[in-house]
This record gives structure tokens, sequence and C-alpha cells, in this order.
């Protein structure tokens, strides 16, 4: 990231100031208050599972772009800073895949820090809904549904999605955090609740 001279909400030129036990960009307008705590970004994936002649297969896309041009993940992409999480992910399914699927639950995440950016890149589970797998021919190169044992003789299929696969088939339905849309404050404008709901215990594997 380049270096930040001027505050980016009123323009006055940035000093430093200790908060929170270090030393942080501030602007020194007290009327203002900005206070820069780093770079942040969020990254949504999605595992979609479909059933093929009694065979549980997990969407894929191929990526058509560097970085990792021609590697094989499930659909997913970044978070726009104004876009619902839940909304966030079936967008990115349904732009690099053509597949329509809603979120029943997040399955894991993945925290990465100490570089440029702190990021956060959350796996959903998503319900089937409709269509066919489609990729444009730029960003993605291939898509389609696979299983476990055709991603085995396959090159290049990212160890990460593979892994999120095997929690979405090991787990179920519904176990992870969910969006909770009755919830006091799930009404205010930008607010997602999510929550965990109660799970028969013998439903653990």
């Amino acid at each position: 990231m380049a270096k930040m001279n001027f505050c980016p909400q009123c323009a006055s030129p940035l000093t430093s100031r200790h908060d929170g036990g270090r030393d942080r960009i501030a602007c020194p307008d007290q009327q203002c208050g900005y206070l820069f705590f780093g770079e942040f970004s969020i990254g949504c994936s999605a595992i979609v599972l479909r059933e093929d002649a009694g065979v549980t297969k997990a969407l894929l896309i191929q990526r058509g772009q560097e970085p990792f041009a021609g590697t094989w993940q499930v659909p997913g992409g970044y978070v726009e800073h104004d876009e619902p999480l839940s909304l966030a992910v079936e967008r990115e399914v349904q732009e690099e895949s053509g597949i329509e699927a809603k979120v029943s639950d997040l399955l894991a995440f993945r925290h990465m820090s100490g570089g440029k950016v702190n990021n956060i890149y959350m796996m959903w589970r998503l319900d089937y809904v409709s269509g066919e797998p489609l990729f444009d021919g730029e960003e993605t190169s291939a898509a389609g549904f696979y299983s476990l044992e055709e991603m085995a003789a396959m090159k290049g299929v990212q160890n990460i999605s593979k892994w999120g696969i095997q929690q979405a088939l090991t787990t179920p339905i519904g176990s992870g955090i969910s969006p909770h849309r009755e919830a006091p404050g799930s009404d205010l404008p930008g607010w997602e609740l999510f929550g965990l709901d109660e799970v028969d215990p013998l439903h653990w594997r």
C-alpha cells in the first residue's frame, strides 16, 4: 500500500498518535478524529454440493487469470464494502459459474495476518437451487460438479477448497453459523446477524 500523506476524510496532513499500545497514522484535527487501523479485506467462498446419479459432487471453477491460472477451486471472491456477506457469496457463485445457490451456514474461515492486508477468508455452505455450470473463458476457463474421487485425478485442485468440501461432507447441514433474519436488530440498515441453531448431537459424526 502507498503511504498516505493526507487524511481521507478531511484532507489535513497526517501525523501519528499513540493509541491502543502502538503508534498509528492519525489526523491531527480533533473534530475529524480519523485514525488508521490498517487495511482489511473479507473473502468468501462457496461449497455447493449436488447429487449426480447417487454421487455427491461439489462445484469447482478453473481460474482463467493470474494468480494461480489453471488451478481449480470453489467459487468465491471479495465482499464489497457495502455488501451483506450472504449476498456476496451468492453473487460470486452466480458470476463465476452461472449456478444459483442460497447460503445455508458458515463451515470455516481462514485468518491471514502479518502482510499488507489483514484478511479473513470465509467458507460457506450453500444449497444448490438451479442452473448448470457455465464459464466466461476469461476469469474462469472451466466449471463443473466433481466428486472427491474425480478431484483426486485432476491437476491443480487447491488444497483449501478440498478441505472445505470435506468439511461440508462430514458435518450436518445447518450445523455452522447461519443467518438469523428474525433476530433483534436484523432489520437495521446494513446489518446481518449470524448465530448457531440447535442441532441434534446424534447427527455429529
